[in-house]
């Protein structure tokens, strides 16, 4: 990837979804998690702190080659719930105490996780932001 955490989600777009968020830039995704999948497919790995709860929003994309990413996919249907409302494939389950957003823009892989995502419309301003960002 050849972007950065502030191109994906801009200081105006986490403003709009809370103001109370900023960019975590000493962020280190935690090793097992998908965010560290994400960062060895040669992807990009965020954060943004609440200020006042300290809760975290995760955000991390790659670009990925059209069979990996067609395997990601057949898992997610058996695994996850469609969501149609992200204008991009994706799939939103509850994993743990967290929520998770997977979005396929391709050929760019879109995870959001947050504790703070309890649907998946909790996690789709952040995937829209992102999109966006990716040009899709």
């Amino acid at each position: 990837m050849t972007i950065g955490c502030r191109d994906l989600i801009s200081d105006q777009a986490i403003y709009d979804y809370n103001p109370n968020f900023s960019l975590k830039t000493d962020y280190t995704p935690a090793s097992g998690s998908i965010a560290a999948e994400v960062a060895r497919q040669n992807g990009l790995a965020c954060a943004w702190v609440n200020q006042t709860s300290g809760e975290l929003i995760e955000l991390s994309v790659a670009n990925l080659p059209a069979a990996h990413s067609t395997r990601l996919k057949n898992e997610l249907v058996t695994s996850s719930k469609s969501v149609p409302t992200y204008n991009v494939e994706g799939y939103f389950r509850v994993n743990g105490s967290s929520g998770e957003a997977q979005a396929f823009a391709d050929p760019y892989w879109i995870v959001a996780v947050s504790t703070g995502f309890f649907e998946p419309g909790d996690a789709a301003p952040i995937v829209a932001a992102a999109v966006k960002s990716l040009g899709r």
